[in-house]
């Protein structure tokens, strides 16, 4: 795993939040797993029926540690603990108002990123710390 690959990685964190808060399903696959998109819209889907959207912003990377990294055939495996800054909340859908959260906080996940040799990296699995 090089400079590259954590640059990949944060981009992804990124780039992973925006789309889910946007609830964009078609930028969701082309930065995850069918897995992991599946998972993204049924929490959507979850949300949608109590009239509420999750708003992730001001994600920021603070610090990216390789746990573990693998190889498994043609398929390279990187699992990174990432501890970011976030400003996590619910709004309600039909007044746009915070309902729950809304506060910059901290989180570190254990993100795992899966791509075929030579490939690009997308999201695997996310697992809470």
């Amino acid at each position: 795993i090089e400079k590259a690959d954590y640059d990949a990685f944060e981009r992804l964190l990124e780039d992973v939040q925006a789309a889910y808060s946007a609830e964009d399903l078609s930028a969701l696959r082309a930065e995850a797993t069918p897995e992991m998109v599946s998972y993204f819209a049924e929490q959507m889907n979850e949300n949608a029926s109590h009239g509420l959207v999750n708003r992730v912003t001001d994600v920021k990377l603070l610090q990216g540690d390789l746990a573990e990294a693998w190889r498994e055939g043609g398929t390279d495996y990187a699992t990174v603990a990432m501890r970011f800054a976030l400003t996590d909340s619910m709004v309600d859908r039909s007044s746009n108002r915070v309902v729950e959260g809304g506060e910059p906080g901290e989180v570190t996940e254990l993100w795992t990123f899966m791509r075929s040799r030579g490939g690009r990296w997308l999201l695997s699995a996310i697992q809470q710390a």
